[in-house]
């Protein structure tokens, strides 16, 4: 995962990311990432070894990370706004399906001389 305060260029525009404590961010209380279009910047709950039962939590970040990078690729790309939306906002399994199966498409994409 990149170093907090790292950016990431998202169709042009600069999306800081930001790695933090949950006690440090009170908007982390209820999940483990969120993405702020207002003010472009994602943030990533921090988890230590002793802070989850996962079995490798570096993967797990990297997967949040994915995730909320895509939500930042919705906001910019227009398609937020024009989304299914629930009552906590855009469709998150479209999101989260977009972040499991990024890696792999991309792999596949490599592999298919497709990139």
């Amino acid at each position: 995962m990149a170093k907090s305060g790292d950016s990431v260029s998202v169709l042009g525009t600069d999306y800081t990311m930001h790695k933090v404590r949950r006690e440090q961010d009170p908007d982390l209380a209820e999940s483990d990432g969120y993405c702020d279009k207002t003010v472009k910047k994602i943030v990533v709950v921090d988890l230590g070894k002793k802070d989850s039962d996962l079995g490798d939590v570096k993967a797990y970040m990297k997967k949040v990370l994915r995730h909320e990078i895509v939500h930042a690729f919705m906001f910019e790309s227009g398609l937020a706004e024009n989304w299914e939306h629930k009552d906590y906002g855009q469709e998150e399994t479209v999101v989260d399906w977009f972040a499991i199966q990024g890696p792999k498409i991309y792999r596949a994409w490599t592999e298919a001389g497709a990139v």
